[in-house]
């Protein structure tokens, strides 16, 4: 059983033929001051020289594999089902922490907030501009993302539970959070910022086809949630008629 002052938290990042962003990320992870990290790589069989990155880093890794997977969101379930931490962040391969003090300062609001499921934070993105933050939206019936899911540290049970749905190859993390937030789980902000955003992933240079995605998750989503309000009331209904009969 972990200690509830220093939960274990696991940090899952996925690859592909990437080596040069990979070291970027694996440097990030293993530079945090935070001692309690689990840290796992999953690699989708890199023909690039990716590998020899890895197990450059191998005796700091907890666990890593390479092999073929069926998408990003295949490889993020993948490392989560072998996660053993309390918390997870997944930080995708060109993505790294704000600082090497990031997942301690995360640590210490799981710390004081006791009922949360979900932390999330704020990006930093590079613009034409400099370095600008992006400030994560509050959950709420949005159809759209509410946060980079980078930013956010998941109840690991929670998301063994409820897996990205492997379907969707650019909006599971979406269709997640929105479960979610209908299933009344507890989010709650860290309000700084968490990971510096890499742009050119999959999800932001293919918007057009990411927003179509979006789409197909809303009406998934509303049309499932919208039948559970119906029966919910209708059933209200059935119980308030019968009850109103006795008195």
């Amino acid at each position: 059983m972990t200690n509830s002052f220093s939960p274990k938290i696991t940090v899952v990042t996925v690859a592909y033929n990437d080596k040069r962003l990979l070291e970027k990320t694996i440097c990030s992870v293993l530079s945090q001051t935070y001692p309690n990290i689990e840290y796992i790589v999953i690699d989708g069989g890199s023909t690039d020289g990716t590998t020899d990155v890895i197990r450059h880093y191998e005796s700091s890794l907890s666990a890593w594999v390479s092999e073929k997977d069926n998408g990003i969101y295949h490889a993020m379930n993948k490392g989560a089902s072998m996660s053993t931490g309390d918390w997870i962040c997944f930080l995708n391969c060109g993505d790294v922490f704000v600082d090497g003090h990031t997942v301690q300062q995360t640590v210490n609001v799981i710390t004081k907030i006791t009922d949360a499921d979900i932390l999330y934070g704020n990006i930093l993105v590079h613009t034409q501009e400099g370095m600008k933050e992006r400030i994560a939206s509050e959950p709420c019936n949005k159809h759209r993302m509410f946060f980079c899911h980078q930013s956010a540290f998941v109840k690991t049970k929670l998301i063994q539970q409820i897996p990205f749905d492997e379907k969707y190859k650019m909006s599971a993390d979406l269709k997640f959070f929105k479960q979610c937030y209908y299933f009344g789980y507890k989010f709650h902000p860290l309000n700084f910022p968490v990971v510096v955003y890499d742009t050119s992933g999959v999800s932001h240079t293919n918007r057009v086809a990411g927003l179509k995605e979006n789409v197909e998750v809303v009406k998934e989503m509303d049309s499932r949630f919208q039948k559970y309000f119906f029966l919910f009331r209708l059933y209200f209904q059935i119980f308030w008629l019968k009850l109103t009969k006795r008195q």
